[in-house]
């Protein structure tokens, strides 16, 4: 009998383990380009969305983190735990994310980031995240299924329009639709 219970311990034990393995103490890396966030900004952003009707629209880091702050901000109204949204472009369809909380959202800091890549399928934009943090702490690989699920279900809402292309350079993004 005592042979059977470590077998037991031993399984959930390696289980935890496993189910742990996702979490390191790395923190995600966010690239040193400074962003400035700020109404002017989200208005130039904004006005440069109605391309999107005819087209494409190119953004810079400011502009579109400026577009979703503000965004944010009118409709999420005072008791969003977010401050802002900063999001750099990389070559390559690279991203990355970070969301400034107000304080003791979280015990591990006021920040969560997060880095992964966006493209098009279906018709729908859609992120495929690599790594995410709170504070020091982050968590990548099959740990992160279940959020990229949500954000591309968020992203597949049919008023969003239909997506022709999206491709980011250092410091930009462009985004391009083939109809709303």
């Amino acid at each position: 009998m005592l042979n059977r219970r470590n077998w037991v311990v031993s399984i959930i034990a390696l289980l935890l383990v496993s189910s742990l393995a996702a979490c390191v103490a790395a923190p995600v890396a966010v690239p040193d380009r400074e962003i400035m966030i700020d109404a002017a900004t989200a208005y130039e952003a904004q006005n440069k969305a109605m391309g999107l009707m005819s087209g494409d629209v190119q953004w810079s880091e400011a502009e579109f983190s400026s577009l979703l702050s503000g965004l944010l901000q009118a409709n999420a109204g005072a008791n969003s735990p977010v401050n802002d949204i900063k999001v750099w472009f990389e070559p390559g369809n690279q991203v990355v994310i970070r969301v400034g909380l107000k304080d003791g959202v979280i015990p591990t800091g006021n920040t969560l980031d997060l880095a992964g890549s966006v493209s098009v399928e279906n018709n729908h934009v859609v992120v495929d995240l690599q790594q995410v943090g709170a504070g020091n702490v982050s968590i990548s690989g099959a740990a992160l299924a279940p959020i990229t699920a949500q954000i591309n279900a968020a992203l597949a809402d049919p008023s969003l329009g239909v997506a022709v292309n999206v491709s980011t350079d250092t410091g930009m993004i462009t985004v391009g639709l083939g109809g709303m």
